[in-house]
């Protein structure tokens, strides 16, 4: 920035509104130290603050405060200068701005050795020291300054401003590493290079366990995030052992939601097709008969990019391999200095400092870090956790038990040299755990998912042992790592490779998978009240997906089925907008196959039938629901509670095909009466918005909209944007049939943003069928037979069929459209608009019909 550049007006941002880094500084000592940082800052596209005030003889004061008054992060890089300090003034320059910093986010690096440190510098940084609020990082030089402040500042914009550790506006959630990637440099550059290449659009890092391959594809992705039009996704496969579930898993991590008969496979091609994104699959080894989905995903979608992890290359076609190597052991010199650079040793002494702070490689016990560097053989994983020793054992006590250890043969027997390493490792660490945290350990191996305090303590928490002391004391171990859920509560995981150790040595695993299904009904019913339909309880069923499919098998083999089915029928909205009862679903078929020994009481039965009702209501499969439901609902009648009743006999009505006398009018009146006695006000809402259907068809409009009107009010009320979509949904064809075009746009609108939200691909297609109508009434009759092409082309995608009564005003919709047109012109049409797809049909229609509204109004 300019020396002589005027104080900057309040509230000015550079052109692209990226947030500014103020950097603090004297400058003549430190000039390669600052175009460091500013490469550091501008390659996270930042805008660096480079104001030259603290070099100043006398500094603009006006100027600089001004300019950290817009500042967003101040970043202070220290050497030996205290800098000038003004005639008006009592502290330098480069003090004032420090001061001046408070509430901003620091970063704070002192270059070290600086054996000629001016005075008024050393108190400056002693006051730091002694205030503890604020604690500064030691660089060497300007590579590493440049290093640690690239890290420094992603983390800082993970935690503080939005950054990977959370949900972003793509909806993917990214892990946010809490630590500095060491000697990674070229793999990393390389790698950035690879993964933006479009010769190379799958890229596989391959390596042992624990070598680093995740952090090193984090870094890649953090690097290049900027690249990506769609932003990047991280999904980790490490809780997947059949390929076969690896679509379905892929897609509930991405939080993809399957449409009618659509596979999981079909559901992530749809969804990433014409995405110009990364996404990052972690762990695939042991699901390496899934590589053709990853194939495929790449044949379909030619904007994506993927960079895989996993211990063998996928054999795909295409397929660049990165192996990933152990971090290099051997110096670049001679030396202690030399010594310290060394990526292994870097790594491990910066971890050591992060429980023994100080922490420096001396003469003294330079050969023992080096030996134990090179008996771990350079392995990440294994270096972070024997820095974990080092809060209680100097590093020659841990060199001479990691040698009795290093003796014997690890657990794995069938895994490579350095896997056996890796786990003598992991067994000397678990030994070092206090009892009680090794209990914890071994019990935290049955959760699939990243699991909450509340929940270790719920699982974990027997003999009278305290989880929440215990996780604190695995944290500290590196036994565990923090890690992100979709209901956005802190959260823990084990890697896997320790999952795997600590599983082995679970002396109690049915005790502790009982345990598990217990908190799975406490989740269950801590969402089940307004059935699983709020966003808050999606999210928390997301979280615990995979912890509830463990409990659901531990159910079927223990033959206890009386609660957890009838718990996950409490949260039907949930399943049914998650389409995880869908056929094609592992969830639906542990279900189908539920074992009859545990089926013992028709009350358990009916449990498991009603289930199916849902999956067959998602599935619109109405001849089979109809059949199922004439067997089951007399015992219903008997035996379940009305609201569950009730909702069954409201699927018996939908399932019927429409006719003027159906008894589905009857059946749905009775629905009604039934939920509404049992106040179940949701449940009610259901009921009543298809009651109003039927209504609405047999041409009782006023009652119709009352009914639909009282819907919405109650989805409203409950939060429910599924009730909400098909509120609005009805309340367009009762306009619609009324004659009443313009508010049935702004329902129909409304519609399809829920149903869009929800990623309802069904609601969305009854949506474009419905503009077909509302096109015709707007006097565009080919615009209306091309819509109907788009529907039934929609259909046929997902292999759907609308509810019987939808199918008939539909029908009656496609009637007037042929009776306005000619055959051959409306064949024409219809087959131009199967060509669309339904997102774009959609689009397309409602901003036609949007300004044909809008023309309306002003006539």
């Amino acid at each position: 920035m300019p020396e002589n550049e005027q104080a900057p007006q309040a509230g000015i941002r550079t052109p692209d509104q990226h947030l500014r880094v103020f950097v603090s500084s004297t400058l003549g000592e430190l000039t390669a130290e600052r175009e460091a940082a500013r490469s550091a800052i501008e390659q996270l596209r930042l805008a660096p603050v480079m104001f030259e005030a603290g070099a100043r003889p006398h500094p603009a004061q006006e100027v600089y405060r001004a300019y950290l008054d817009q500042s967003d992060v101040f970043v202070g890089i220290y050497w030996q200068r205290y800098g000038w300090v003004g005639p008006d003034m009592t502290i330098s320059g480069l003090e004032d701005e420090f001061r001046r910093s408070q509430g901003l986010p620091r970063l704070l690096y002192v270059k070290r050795p600086s054996p000629d440190l001016e005075p008024g510098l050393r108190r400056m940084l002693g006051q730091m020291r002694s205030e503890g609020r604020v604690a500064y990082k030691a660089f060497a030089d300007a590579a590493q300054l440049h290093d640690l402040l690239l890290d420094d500042l992603a983390t800082l914009l993970a935690e503080r401003f939005g950054g990977t550790g959370e949900r972003e506006g793509s909806g993917y959630s990214v892990p946010a590493p809490a630590t500095r990637l060491v000697g990674r440099d070229h793999d990393v550059h390389a790698l950035t290079r690879l993964a933006r290449s479009e010769r190379h659009r799958l890229v596989v890092l391959t390596g042992t366990g624990g070598i680093g391959k995740t952090r090193l594809a984090l870094a890649v992705l953090e690097r290049t995030r900027g690249h990506w039009r769609d932003g990047v996704a991280f999904v980790d496969l490490s809780p997947v052992s059949d390929a076969r579930a690896v679509p379905e898993f892929m897609a509930s991590a991405l939080g993809f939601v399957g449409q009618g008969t659509e596979t999981p496979a079909e559901t992530l091609t749809r969804r990433l097709a014409g995405r110009h994104m990364l996404l990052v699959i972690d762990n695939f080894e042991q699901v390496l008969d899934a590589a053709p989905v990853v194939a495929q995903l790449l044949e379909r979608s030619p904007g994506l990019h993927v960079l895989v992890t996993s211990r063998v290359v996928l054999r795909l076609r295409g397929e660049q391999e990165w192996r990933v190597e152990p971090l290099r052991l051997s110096p670049d010199g001679s030396g202690l200095a030399a010594l310290a650079r060394t990526p292994a040793v870097q790594m491990l002494v910066e971890r050591v400092r992060d429980v023994r702070p100080g922490f420096e490689v001396t003469d003294d016990n330079a050969a023992v870090v080096a030996e134990l560097c090179r008996r771990l053989d350079g392995l990440p994983l294994a270096l972070e956790l024997a820095a974990s020793w080092m809060r209680l054992l100097t590093p020659e006590q841990v060199l001479e038990r990691l040698d009795q250890r290093m003796e014997r043969p690890g657990g794995l027997s069938d895994l490579p040299r350095r896997q056996q390493t890796l786990s003598a490792t992991l067994e000397w660490s678990y030994e070092l755990l206090p009892e009680p945290a090794r209990r914890i350990l071994a019990r935290l191996s049955v959760f699939a998912t990243p699991f909450t305090a509340e929940g270790a303590e719920a699982v974990c928490g027997q003999d009278g042992t305290d989880a929440t002391e215990s996780l604190a004391t695995l944290l500290d171990h590196s036994m565990i790592t923090p890690a992100g859920r979709p209901d956005g509560r802190p959260a823990f995981r084990l890697l896997e490779v320790i999952r795997a150790f600590a599983a082995e040595r679970l002396d109690d695993p049915a005790e502790t998978v009982g345990r598990l299904e217990r908190h799975m009904l406490d989740v269950l019913e801590t969402a089940g009240p307004e059935q699983g339909s709020q966003d808050w309880a999606r999210r928390l069923l997301d979280s615990e997906a995979a912890n509830l499919a463990v409990a659901l098998q531990w159910a079927a083999q223990q033959h206890v089925s009386d609660q957890i089915l009838r718990r996950l029928g409490d949260v039907w909205v949930w399943s049914l907008v998650r389409g995880n009862l869908r056929r094609s679903t592992g969830m639906r078929q542990q279900i189908d196959a539920w074992p009859a020994a545990s089926l013992r009481s028709e009350r358990d039965q009916l449990a498991r039938h009603y289930l199916q009702v849902i999956g067959y209501s998602g599935d619109g499969r109405w001849a089979e629901l109809g059949a199922l439901l004439d067997q089951v609902l007399p015992a219903a009648r008997r035996i379940e509670e009305p609201s569950r009743w009730g909702i069954m006999l409201a699927a018996r009505a939908l399932a019927r095909p429409y006719a003027p006398d159906s008894p589905a009018r009857a059946e749905l009146g009775e629905a009604l009466t039934v939920t509404r006695d049992a106040q179940s006000p949701l449940v009610a809402g259901y009921v009543q918005s298809h009651y109003g259907n039927y209504l609405c068809i047999d041409g009782d409009l006023t009652s119709a909209r009352t009914m639909h009107e009282e819907s919405l009010r109650t989805a409203d009320a409950h939060g429910d944007d599924n009730l909400r979509a098909e509120a609005h949904y009805f309340l367009a064809m009762d306009s619609l049939t009324a004659g009443d075009p313009d508010p049935a746009y702004r329902h129909l609108e409304a519609a399809a943003r829920y149903y869009t939200d929800i990623d309802h691909r069904d609601g969305l297609t009854r949506c474009l069928a419905m503009l077909s109508a509302l096109a015709l009434d707007r006097g565009q009759p080919r615009l209306a037979a091309r819509l109907t092409g788009a529907t039934a082309g929609a259909r046929e995608d997902i292999g759907l069929l609308p509810w019987p009564a939808v199918a008939e005003a539909e029908r009656r919709v496609t009637g007037r459209i042929q009776a306005r047109l000619p055959a051959t012109e409306y064949g024409a049409e219809t087959a131009a608009g199967r060509s669309a797809t339904l997102e774009a049909a959609i689009a397309q229609v409602l901003s036609s019909l949007a300004a044909a509204t809008v023309t309306g109004a002003g006539r």
